[in-house]
């Protein structure tokens, strides 16, 4: 009975997870319908909107009394930290999905990973063995010919979301709270930010004359629409082995790949399709070993 418990919490764990990451692949598609506003008031429109709605998911899973206990000086720095990472992933990703270069960004979360873990060797003392290090070796050259030879790409999407996506999780590793509560940190940093940046700055919130009916129903529901991902996303990792995790981050830039091709119209080239091939075969090797060690089963925790 237990063990037929644990299983039906594994399924919809693992559902959750694929939601979410298909969910925020998807949200191109989101921010393209409000390109109108511009990528910089679409980022301070999702951080102040985001603001309350993250207080209400903490409100009714009982964590706001929690969080001050575990803040500190170290967790507040680290959390600022990952906010300036996050302005640099959100500008970056809203502006491809205006501007059309998802194919970019769907790259961007697959390198991610692998910056993540060369973050970890270099700056950590992660150990890494043979496997790891051949299947990094391939990322590196697969990168290095799409810089040499993808013409059609905007190599600075990609690059930008890697790196900031793979510091981040990082980050991540070296702080006490849980996932929401760390966007929460990191989204009143940004709310503070984004307040200073309509103050000094020519960025405005106001809303073009011409905006659609469905377009403002779609900014009233920028906040949710950005953390509802995130809430299933925690959800799946509270109850999924970080294995079965790593398998479903595939799902995330493999929706954005098809996004691209199927809805964008996207030019790609197939030195751009051989390498990211390359990239998502080596990154899958990596993730997919404890698998075939028979060590890991997709079952709760």
């Amino acid at each position: 009975m237990r063990k037929s418990a644990n299983a039906s919490v594994a399924a919809v764990a693992t559902l959750a997870g694929v939601c979410a990451n298909i969910l925020m692949g998807a949200s191109s598609l989101y921010w393209r319908e409000l390109g109108d506003l511009g990528p910089a008031a679409i980022v301070c429109y999702r951080v102040l909107l985001s603001l309350p709605t993250l207080l209400i998911a903490m409100a009714a899973y009982g964590q706001l009394s929690r969080l001050r206990s575990k803040i500190d000086l170290k967790v507040l720095g680290i959390h600022l930290a990952a906010a300036g990472l996050i302005v640099i992933n959100w500008t970056t990703f809203i502006w491809s999905a205006i501007h059309g270069h998802v194919v970019e960004s769907g790259l961007g979360y697959l390198i991610a990973p692998c910056v993540a873990i060369g973050v970890g060797v270099g700056f950590f003392g992660d150990k890494l063995d043979r496997v790891r290090a051949a299947a990094l070796a391939i990322i590196a050259g697969a990168v290095v010919l799409l810089i040499v030879r993808s013409g059609e790409l905007n190599h600075g999407v990609y690059l930008a979301i890697g790196g900031s996506w793979g510091i981040y999780a990082c980050l991540k590793k070296l702080t006490r709270l849980d996932a929401l509560s760390g966007l929460l940190v990191e989204t009143v940093f940004l709310s503070i930010g984004c307040i200073v940046l309509l103050m000094v700055s020519p960025v405005t919130l106001l809303i073009p004359e011409n905006f659609a009916y469905h377009s403002w129903v779609m900014l009233i529901l920028a906040g949710v629409a950005s953390v509802f991902p995130l809430v299933l996303f925690a959800y799946a990792a509270g109850k999924l082995s970080l294995s079965v995790m790593g398998l479903l981050q595939f799902v995330l830039p493999t929706t954005q790949f098809a996004i691209a091709l199927l809805v964008y119209r996207q030019d790609v080239s197939h030195n751009s399709v051989i390498a990211f091939g390359l990239i998502w075969l080596a990154l899958f090797s990596i993730v997919a070993r404890p698998f075939f060690r028979g060590k890991t089963h997709p079952q709760a925790r």
